[in-house]
């Protein structure tokens, strides 16, 4: 998890930014006197942060896949205030007080996946037979804490909001960043990842009907933890416009997770280099 929340990658969406230009722009009908009079700060800012760029990802084709590959990642990110829309967190809102308290909702599309090779999603042709993981818009919810200058702990829930798709994991999460400079922030973190019963079973589990398809055998999971990621991440900022950024990410399956048909290697690992203008 990165520490630094203004400057998440972002996908938006022409919604998002006509709601924020909507209350960006909403003009005043005070007299010339009144307009002279010092304002209180607005909830939604007095600008809005544009950050574009383009990157390069690898990573495993679906979670547990012995397989790797690599797929472009564009950079998009839009923010005015408590206002925000990005990849990891979706469209929603965002507080972050002087005490270091920070506080996010949002709604996102998981797009769940698919038991074929995909460029886009994740799926694998050694997963046919099992049937899709449905895709679902997605409740997102981060709660952090900057204990010190350079630790941060945070927790996070998703959980997927269609009916047909009912599933929800949880994070724990701690993050040290022992180099902050002005141009290059290096970050430490590690986190653990439980899901619930129909997370588990969703991703990691056989089902009689998905048995009798493939040669798996029926695996049967309930709620509990079912990784560890370590990680590391590297931001240098070029000048006060472009920026770049890479990451390095691994995964250590756990428990009843780690012996199931479905993943096909325990460890694996992740990376991701982006570079970025900022508006």
């Amino acid at each position: 998890m990165t520490p630094n929340f203004q400057r998440h990658a972002v996908i938006t969406t022409s919604i998002a930014i006509c709601c924020l230009h909507a209350y960006a722009d909403v003009p005043t009908l005070n007299s010339q006197s009144e307009a002279s009079t010092p304002r209180e700060p607005s909830i939604f800012g007095e600008r809005t942060e544009l950050t574009v760029g383009i990157g390069l990802g690898y990573a495993a084709r679906y979670p547990g896949a012995a397989i790797a590959h690599v797929l472009p990642v564009p950079v998009l990110a839009i923010q005015r205030g408590v206002l925000f829309a990005d990849t990891l967190r979706g469209i929603g809102l965002q507080f972050q007080s002087s005490s270091g308290l920070y506080v996010s909702q949002s709604v996102y599309y998981d797009f769940g996946r698919l038991d074929r090779d995909n460029r886009w999603r994740p799926g694998s042709d050694r997963l046919a037979g099992m049937g899709e993981v449905p895709g679902s818009p997605t409740s997102h919810t981060i709660l952090a804490q900057q204990l010190t200058p350079s630790l941060l702990v945070s927790a996070e829930t998703e959980a997927a909001l269609h009916e047909g798709a009912r599933r929800n994991r949880y994070r724990l999460g701690v993050e040290l960043t022992p180099i902050k400079t002005a141009p290059d922030t290096v970050t430490i973190d590690l986190d653990a990842w439980w899901g619930d019963g129909r997370y588990n079973q969703a991703y990691f589990g056989v089902t009689p009907p998905q048995a009798a398809r493939t040669t798996h055998p029926v695996y049967r999971l309930g709620a509990g933890l079912y990784g560890l990621v370590p990680g590391v991440g590297w931001e240098h900022h070029l000048d006060s416009h472009w920026a770049w950024t890479l990451q390095l990410t691994g995964t250590y399956y756990a428990g009843k997770v780690a012996v199931s048909p479905v993943v096909a290697k325990r460890v694996s690992s992740s990376s991701s280099a982006a570079i970025a203008y900022i508006f």
